[in-house]
């Protein structure tokens, strides 16, 4: 009988792990790193930002100034990935509060970012089918799925949805926290509205043309209106079954509504509904106290959705918030061998490390 490090190894070697969600393209096309390169930011202990920043997310969620300085730089690299044995990192298009009046070209400044990256990398692919997941294994290589974070970058144009599909937009969600043409994000108002006519005209062309609606960060009417209308499975790419471990959590138990707002029956409701789509959960680490709290996350979904719905969507954003033991996108063996020491039957593991996500995959892309 081999003992849990080992069959975590075995495990890791054999996965296709897939990470349902990071901010990397930020800084990578800001130009203030390159994926190909390790990436080592200065230790939040003793660091002295050179000036305030003003980035929007300290508004909306209170980051330290560590954490708006430097995002997610030193957390996922391409050299990170490889350590953490990851098949497939999907990354987002975000746009920030102060680009939403050059939102377009910041859109496509993004994908282009991605797309030179992989010019840059031979190991590294952009990733438009569920069957080039499966061959970017084999090789031994890295894979990346461009996603949305917001519809912002289609301005009030959904044609151009066609375009970024194109681009290679496979995920997307229609909201972060604001207001969009399409939907409310979970922050737009004290009483967020749901979808607009041209948000159900977004999710019946996503299902047209196979781009995985991802509904984290949406508001709760947009939330239950796009469980009714999809007829594909959707994902919440980066979220917790559980709440967040204290009251300066950004958000609640979903990743997507303010504390204040929680309402366990109607989170129980849904995970349930993600579940009755087919669709995935991507348990997140950023904010969680430690180790054992991302492992009870993962838990509670098993227990709550069963195996065939839960998944990795880590999310880290400054390694201030970041759990001890879970500091960037390398440590992914640290929760396969917790698994496997917690009894987990190698399915289940093997289905949450990427599995459950390429079922998806394989259900919606065309």
């Amino acid at each position: 009988m081999t003992d849990a490090a080992t069959r975590a190894r075995e495990l890791q070697r054999q996965a296709l792990v897939i990470d349902g969600h990071s901010d990397i393209l930020i800084p990578v096309t800001d130009g203030k790193m390159r994926l190909g390169d390790r990436v080592v930011v200065p230790d939040p202990l003793g660091w002295k930002p050179l000036f305030t920043s003003t980035h929007g997310m300290n508004e909306v969620f209170g980051f330290p100034q560590h954490a708006l300085t430097y995002g997610p730089m030193g957390q996922y690299d391409i050299p990170k990935l490889v350590d953490g044995g990851v098949t497939v990192q999907i990354c987002a298009i975000y746009i920030e509060d102060g680009q939403l009046d050059w939102s377009l070209k910041r859109g496509l400044e993004m994908t282009w970012a991605l797309h030179q990256a992989v010019a840059e990398n031979p190991n590294f692919e952009l990733v438009t089918t569920a069957a080039d997941i499966r061959r970017i294994k084999r090789e031994g290589k890295i894979g990346t799925i461009l996603s949305f974070e917001g519809f912002e970058p289609l301005g009030s144009d959904l044609r151009l949805l066609d375009l970024y599909y194109k681009l290679g937009l496979r995920v997307a969600s229609l909201t972060h926290v604001r207001r969009t043409p399409f939907a409310d994000g979970c922050y737009a108002a004290d009483q967020p509205g749901g979808l607009t006519e041209l948000g159900k005209q977004a999710v019946k062309r996503m299902n047209e043309l196979g781009i995985v609606i991802d509904l984290v960060h949406i508001g709760w009417p947009a939330f239950w209106e796009v469980i009714g209308l999809t007829t594909a499975p959707v994902i919440l790419s980066h979220s917790t079954s559980t709440q967040f471990p204290d009251e300066s959590g950004a958000a609640g138990p979903l990743g997507s509504v303010p504390r204040p707002y929680l309402d366990p029956k109607r989170d129980r409701a849904v995970l349930e509904a993600i579940t009755k789509t087919d669709g995935v959960l991507g348990i997140i680490w950023f904010y969680q106290r430690d180790v054992d709290a991302v492992i009870r996350d993962i838990e509670t979904a098993l227990e709550l959705m069963g195996p065939d719905h839960v998944g990795l969507g880590s999310d880290l954003y400054g390694l201030e918030l970041a759990p001890p033991g879970l500091e960037d996108i390398s440590k992914v063996p640290v929760i396969t061998q917790r698994l496997v020491e917690r009894g987990h039957a190698d399915e289940t593991i093997l289905k949450f490390l990427g599995g459950n996500y390429l079922r998806v995959f394989e259900q919606v892309w065309k």
